[in-house]
């Protein structure tokens, strides 16, 4: 059944849709509505829609998984791509099936309200928090508080531009919380033998050109404040954001102008006004009973084929809850088949706990899974092809949607992220080493730098040139990208590449690796030695 809130943005935009084909609502206005209500254009095609469903912190339950299915089913290719905020992406959505879609999603509770637009997006969060062996605490109720205080939320609907919040449970920052807007790593503070939660808050980061890594604004705030806190931000950016130039109106160009130093006192002041006015109700500290014994999983007892255990070593992390594991599916380019989103609700209501989370590596994670079930749970994703292997490894290669359907996109990145990983899987059989650990590919369709290719081992963005007279597809390699434990690291500039020899130039540059690399050399700590050295030709 539809809540009233969604139900009204609903009528309203099926309202405004009729004004905008009757000719009473011109290009514009008629973008800036549908974008706010999470419905965008797709490349070249009139009334054809994509539709970005908004998935706080990433998580679904069974029912949702189901009606995503329908949705991809009906009204789209019979496809769902995860994106890197963790939201959910239908593609040739016709205009006049957007309100019936839209309904359907409403009736167990998703909305695309915010998605997209000038306003605060998705709040994404550790697609581990609550089962994470490294966390402080669950970062999931205070992800999950500030998504739906900001959602509708007057303060939030005009703003200078696109705002956006991750949440990280610890100094390894899986979210990437130092690229976001504001990026709120978990930490404990003890004080007389009292343990207080709360978060080192981050901000201005953003990629994009030019990239940016976000500032500290203050190593502890705690979860009382951080309501207060966080809308003070926003109120900052709404008031200074740059309105008439829509390239510099990022938050972090108002940090480049002022300084930090000054933006933090802007920020502290209207902290303080607001908690004087007790507009910002604090949010309370919630314990986490969770932390029990771990106990390995270990291959020698388990009972299955080769293929099963190399899935364990890749897909399957324990969780600090004793007994109990995560199973991480490697979704190749992000894609959900209306069959495999079904499997996925079964398997989340059969092993689970109901639930699954998407993350922003564009793959899904299964929770809470008993050791006993994991043979099981690898059956059924075998039938349907989603028991590949090497999630969140350097074959588990991440790409927007490139030019296939985005306005902006200059190459078919997403194409090219599903051919790499396929390619790296097939050629490369030592990609599982513990050489290759913690090394990643993330690659973007244009500049804009939605596969966040400044931050990964080796990033690549899409560009063109002509060729004997032809534009040609091409990228451009960055290498040694990171973000972890505060620090940010934008991959380096190294040469450009013919969109079809991507593969092989990075099958040359693994191959470069094996013949050059020191004792005990990753291949991450050798990309990083060879930005030191200048670079090296690979293509």
């Amino acid at each position: 059944m539809l809540n009233q809130e969604i139900n009204a943005d609903i009528e309203y935009l099926t309202k405004e849709a009729l004004r905008y084909k009757a000719g009473k609502l011109d290009e514009e206005e008629w973008r800036q509505i549908r974008l706010k209500n999470g419905v965008y254009g797709i490349r070249f095609q009139k009334d054809i829609q994509m539709l970005r469903v908004k998935v706080p912190f990433g998580e679904l339950n069974s029912d949702q998984l189901r009606v995503m299915a329908n949705i991809a089913e009906i009204f789209s290719t019979g496809i769902g791509h995860i994106t890197t905020r963790q939201d959910i992406q239908f593609h040739w959505v016709a205009l006049e099936a957007v309100p019936e879609a839209l309904r359907r999603l409403g009736e167990v509770g998703l909305s695309t309200r915010e998605a997209c637009g000038n306003t605060v997006r998705n709040v994404t969060a550790c697609p581990l928090a609550g089962v994470c062996n490294k966390e402080k605490f669950d970062v999931t109720p205070y992800a999950k508080h500030m998504a739906y205080y900001l959602l509708r939320n007057p303060l939030t609907q005009k703003l200078p531009r696109k705002f956006k919040l991750a949440f990280s449970g610890c100094n390894d920052d899986c979210v990437k919380g130092m690229i976001n807007d504001i990026g709120a790593i978990a930490t404990v503070k003890n004080k007389n033998g009292k343990k207080t939660n709360g978060f080192r808050l981050y901000v201005g980061g953003g990629l994009g050109s030019p990239p940016r890594a976000a500032h500290l604004l203050e190593e502890f705030t705690s979860v009382q404040d951080l309501k207060a806190t966080c809308e003070s931000i926003i109120r900052i950016f709404d008031r200074f954001g740059n309105r008439n130039n829509i390239f510099r109106a990022r938050m972090k160009f108002i940090i480049d102008q002022i300084g930090i130093r000054e933006f933090r006192r802007y920020v502290f002041e209207e902290r303080e006004l607001l908690m004087s006015k007790k507009t910002a109700d604090p949010i309370t500290q919630i314990e986490d009973n969770n932390v029990l014994k771990k106990e390995s999983i270990s291959t020698k007892n388990i009972s299955g084929d080769k293929e099963f255990k190399k899935w364990l070593k890749t897909n399957v992390e324990q969780q600090k809850q004793v007994g109990f594991y995560s199973v991480f599916v490697n979704l190749i380019g992000g894609d959900v088949t209306a069959r495999q989103f079904r499997i996925l609700a079964d398997i989340a209501e059969n092993y689970s706990d109901g639930l699954i989370r998407t993350t922003i590596r564009q793959n899904v994670v299964f929770r809470w899974i008993d050791q006993k079930n994991l043979n099981n749970i690898f059956c059924e994703l075998n039938k349907s092809n989603l028991s590949v292997l090497g999630a969140n490894t350097i074959c588990d290669v991440l790409g927007c949607p490139g030019a296939d359907t985005c306005n902006l996109g200059v190459t078919r990145s997403h194409r090219l992220a599903m051919k790499l990983s396929e390619h790296l899987l097939e050629h490369e059989k030592d990609i599982f080493s513990k050489e290759f650990e913690d090394a990643n590919i993330n690659i973007s369709g244009c500049p804009n730098a939605c596969a966040q290719n400044h931050i990964a081992t080796i990033g690549l963005f899409g560009s063109a040139q002509r060729v004997k007279g032809q534009m040609t597809p091409f990228y451009q390699l960055q290498l040694g990208g990171a973000v972890t434990n505060g620090n940010v690291k934008f991959g380096e500039h190294s040469i450009r590449i013919p969109a079809k020899r991507v593969p092989e130039a990075i099958s040359r540059l693994m191959s470069l690796y094996r013949s050059e690399r020191q004792d005990n050399e990753t291949f991450k700590s050798w990309i990083n030695r060879l930005r030191s050295d200048g670079g090296e030709e690979v293509g």
